[in-house]
């Protein structure tokens, strides 16, 4: 009995440490990404970000790519194969109509898809964070606050910046219409407001980990180059935290086993991802390629989020819902 009792508190203070480190790996590395933006001036301003802050942007993506692919986790049953098939088909129409309604729509497109990622990495990382630390989630109108401005910090600030309004107008002129410089100015302040108020709050609340975070976020997204603000807390914050919670979902511990075990579902995709980038590399001239072609890549990437995004929300309102018992009855 009492080995029982020694290998199960040896298992739950690994889950614990394991799960600090997932906490503490996003913060930790956006202030890297910060204070080595300062030191080589390559800041939210700048469109040429040179080759190594590139392949770092790139592995912190690499990192992020696999969580996406485990959709199936979020779950209840496990799929036949006829299940497999389903969830393929539906998987890939979404993702279709998504991706040829940004290309077809841009504008529509781009605020459609713009507008449900910052919904989604605020609700998600309010429920993923609150279940690394095994509390409830913010609820009622400050959760809908904190949420928009924890999603808006990663995504819109960097958008707002010069160097990533120049290069998007490039990428599909016809979003020149409704992505300019004074409307950038004026989301830029409407996202400040957010994050300013929701900082305060969280203050007010004692929850001074959480103002912290926020905080870490508006100074990622204000510095540093776009591409690399977004993707450190793409990998290294949002991606680590939901593969987290995955493993803790279904195993019911965070050990570097069940991560594992939550990545490995991802490595597919990482590997085309590889593949694909490869291919870019090598064989196309990355100059010869036009802004059309480049931005349809991205509108396919985009639709592939879509379906992504759902499965997520659909998982976040079934923990939430099976929470709720236990939270009566304490």
């Amino acid at each position: 009995m009492s080995v029982s009792i020694t290998r199960t508190q040896g298992r739950l203070v690994q889950n614990r440490n394991l799960s600090r480190v997932v906490e503490n790996l996003g913060p930790i590395v956006a202030w890297i990404a910060i204070i080595l933006s300062l030191l080589t001036q390559v800041t939210a301003s700048t469109t040429n970000i040179g080759p190594i802050p590139a392949a770092l942007a790139l592995i912190a993506l690499a990192l992020g790519i696999p969580h996406g692919a485990a959709d199936n986790l979020t779950l209840v049953n496990t799929l036949s194969w006829q299940g497999w098939i389903r969830l393929g088909v539906v998987y890939v129409a979404i993702a279709a109509a998504a991706a040829l309604l940004i290309i077809a729509f841009p504008a529509i497109g781009f605020i459609l898809v713009i507008a449900m990622t910052v919904w989604h990495f605020g609700t998600g990382d309010v429920q993923a964070t609150a279940e690394l630390k095994g509390e409830t989630p913010a609820t009622g109108k400050f959760q809908v606050v904190y949420a928009l401005a924890l999603g808006s910090a990663p995504v819109l600030l960097p958008l707002t910046s010069s160097a990533a309004l120049s290069t998007v107008v490039w990428l599909e002129p016809a979003l020149s219409v409704i992505y300019s410089t004074p409307v950038t100015l004026v989301i830029r302040g409407v996202v400040l407001t957010l994050i300013v108020i929701s900082v305060v709050a969280l203050i007010s609340r004692g929850s001074l980990r959480s103002a912290f975070e926020l905080f870490t976020l508006a100074v990622l997204g204000l510095v540093v180059s776009p591409f690399i603000a977004f993707a450190v807390y793409f990998g290294f914050w949002h991606a680590t935290r939901h593969t987290a919670r995955l493993a803790q979902a279904t195993t019911g511990v965070i050990t570097l086993r069940s991560l594992a075990s939550v990545t490995k579902i991802g490595i597919p995709s990482l590997l085309g991802f590889i593949a694909i980038l490869a291919v870019v590399t090598i064989f196309l001239d990355l100059d010869s390629l036009s802004g059309t072609v480049l931005w349809i890549g991205l509108a396919i990437v985009w639709g592939l989020t879509v379906p992504h995004m759902w499965f997520v929300s659909r998982f976040d309102r079934r923990l939430r819902a099976e929470s709720i018992p236990a939270e009566q009855t304490s």
